[in-house]
This record gives structure tokens, C-alpha cells and sequence, in this order.
């Protein structure tokens, strides 16, 4: 059973009381400092989500220019970047650079960074880099992603950046670096992506 909410406003903002049942309650208080703020970034991330899944169905991250779009601030990230906490830095011509924080919510249960965190984060990068060269009346799939893991992490801000080694008329190349806050290479991607027209 969800919980009981109840919005009220005392003019300077708004307040939603939320009620949870006992088992509810410990459960969260159990793993939270606060859990006030805690219920907060969760409900604040879920809205996050659904802004980019509107933001997605409205078609505004079609082509070139709607990818490009994933570095200004006031755009929503994609879907699947808002839930995985992937941030896009910068987009240019066969080039793109992104970030994620990773902490304990990404391991494995040997403690360590899955390498499909690993894979997510490089994916971002090199297939931002390719859609940078396609054509407006062109867009592209991912045949192959090989991952190579070189360094464990367990926690820290990753860069990722994914450049454009070959683009031919219907398959490319794109190879990532992903590094840790340190610089020291942690792992090191590479995808073949196939372009499709209309």
C-alpha cells in the first residue's frame, strides 16, 4: 500500500506530508540521516525521469541537433541517462565528452563499478560522437560494443570520451577512454555503428 499524501501551502512553497506505515518508516530511517531528504532526491529524481521520458516522447532529441541538445542545462537528459545519473559535458564534430558519479548504488557484489555501468557511461559517449556526424535525415544503430576493463573503481566522478576513429558511408568506428578523477584509464571501449537513412 502506498503512502498517504497530503499537499498543503503556506504561501512561501509547498508541503507534501507523507505518511508510511511502520515497516515503512523503519526501513528508511534505517539507511537515511535524514529521511526527509532523502524521500525528497528520490521523488526529485523520479520527476527527473519523467521530464526526460516527455521530453523524449515530444521528439525532441531527434537527429544531430536534438542530440546535441543533451548539454544545455535547461534540457532534460534521455530516459535512460536520467535514470543512470549520466551527464553529457560537451558534443562536437565525431567527439563527445561525459561524466557520471559513481558510488556504492553501482557496484557489483564483489564492491566494484559493474563493468556494465562501465559499458553505459562508454555507450553514451561514442554513440553521441557518431550521431555528431550524421546526416538530419540519418540516424545510426550500435552493432558491437567491446569493453576492455582496465582498473577497478569503486567510487569517484568517471569521464568518458568517445571520438569517431572511421566514418564510411554506412559503417563506423568509435573508440572511449574512460578515466577516473586521478586521469589513470580505467577502461577502454570500442563500437561499430551502422548508419541508417530514411
Amino acid at each position: 500500500m502506498p503512502p498517504n499524501c497530503n499537499e498543503t501551502t503556506d504561501g512561501s512553497g509547498r508541503t507534501i506530508e507523507v505518511e508510511f506505515t511502520p515497516d515503512e518508516y523503519d526501513r528508511l530511517v534505517e539507511v537515511a540521516d535524514d529521511p526527509a531528504a532523502t524521500v525528497r532526491d528520490a521523488t526529485m529524481w523520479r520527476v527527473g525521469i519523467a521530464e526526460a521520458i516527455a521530453y523524449m516522447d515530444a521528439g525532441e532529441f531527434t537527429g544531430p541537433k536534438g542530440f546535441a541538445k543533451l548539454v544545455e542545462e535547461t534540457t532534460p537528459t534521455w530516459p535512460y541517462g536520467a535514470l543512470a545519473g549520466l551527464e553529457a559535458v560537451t558534443i562536437d564534430e565525431g567527439e563527445s565528452r561525459w561524466a557520471m558519479d559513481v558510488g556504492p548504488e553501482h557496484a557489483n557484489p564483489m564492491g566494484t563499478v559493474h563493468g556494465g555501468v562501465l559499458c553505459d557511461l562508454g555507450d553514451a559517449a561514442m554513440g553521441t560522437a557518431y550521431m555528431s556526424t550524421v546526416e538530419p535525415d540519418e540516424s545510426f544503430t550500435t552493432v558491437d560494443l567491446t569493453a576492455n576493463f582496465l582498473r577497478p573503481v569503486r567510487t569517484g566522478r568517471l569521464e568518458a570520451v568517445g571520438h569517431v576513429v572511421h566514418r564510411g558511408r554506412r559503417v563506423g568506428l568509435v573508440e572511449c577512454e574512460i578515466t577516473n578523477e586521478a586521469g589513470k584509464l580505467v577502461a577502454s571501449l570500442s563500437s561499430t555503428c551502422l548508419t541508417l537513412r530514411d
